[in-house]
């Protein structure tokens, strides 16, 4: 029977915890439960939601893998009076250890920003911040293999993350090639449209613009293209149970896992 920290192992292998952007920021690894303890089923989500846990327990999965951390910020008390409170107490009455990837899963080669990058078709792919090597770090930018205008581009975003609700910030008709790309909440600071910039990006694809960002891309005549968080994070979820399928594969571990079939987007 395999262990909680044998697929610790294998995700260490897949996201070094050392890749993580900033670990006094980030909270990544073991969030709750036993290393020690056995494992026959894994669920992977982004998020450790109600519905999440709930289907843990229902489908007898020892453990989760998510994305997003559960407990991100430093907590003084578990209580079942509160929601975060009432999944760890769940967590850990059902047995069920909680493991997140974060910042790490971003950064690191062939993780969340080159699955995107790489979707896009994009070529001659590089970190836009290669902090860890020239082939991982914070972000990514690459070019198109022709030219397009930003409501094309804007288009196969919409298609490939199943997003309804693609934005643009900039001229739609605008011509780009260089493309740059950050998962997640990229919108939130001007040094990451800076940073597009410097690398000669004509467009930027990332979530979460804040208005001071949007106006700050505009005059400087970049363009944002902004698919929501959720999706442009959620749709890496597949990849990752397959690469945690092969390794078990090549380690002769026999586990059981699954994709979240209970997740919603909280925004409609």
């Amino acid at each position: 029977m395999s262990k909680i920290k044998d697929v610790i192992d294998i995700m260490k292998q897949i996201a070094p915890e050392e890749f993580a952007y900033n670990k006094e920021y980030d909270n990544i690894g073991l969030i709750v439960g036993d290393p020690e303890a056995e494992v026959e089923r894994v669920l992977c989500c982004l998020d450790v939601t109600d519905n999440v846990l709930d289907e843990a327990v229902k489908v007898g999965a020892n453990m989760i893998i998510s994305h997003h951390p559960m407990i991100f910020r430093p907590i003084k008390n578990i209580s079942a009076a509160d929601s975060q409170g009432r999944k760890i107490i769940k967590a850990i009455q059902k047995g069920i250890a909680i493991y997140a990837a974060h910042t790490n899963l971003d950064f690191v080669r062939d993780g969340i920003n080159d699955f995107l990058a790489n979707a896009l078709g994009l070529m001659d792919i590089k970190p836009l911040d290669p902090y860890i090597d020239d082939t991982a770090g914070f972000g990514r930018v690459g070019n198109l293999s022709v030219r397009t205008n930003c409501m094309a581009l804007k288009a196969e975003v919409k298609a490939l993350l199943k997003d309804d609700y693609v934005r643009i910030v900039g001229e739609p008709n605008r011509e780009v090639k260089r493309i740059a790309v950050i998962n997640g909440a990229g919108g939130g600071d001007i040094s990451y449209v800076d940073m597009a910039m410097q690398a000669g990006a004509d467009c930027l694809i990332t979530a979460d613009v804040k208005h001071h960002v949007a106006v700050y891309a505009y005059d400087n005549k970049i363009t944002i293209i902004e698919p929501q968080h959720f999706t442009m994070e959620h749709a890496y979820i597949i990849r990752l149970v397959k690469i945690l399928k092969m390794e078990c594969v090549a380690r002769k571990i026999k586990l059981e896992i699954l994709q979240s079939a209970t997740e919603v987007n909280p925004r409609f």
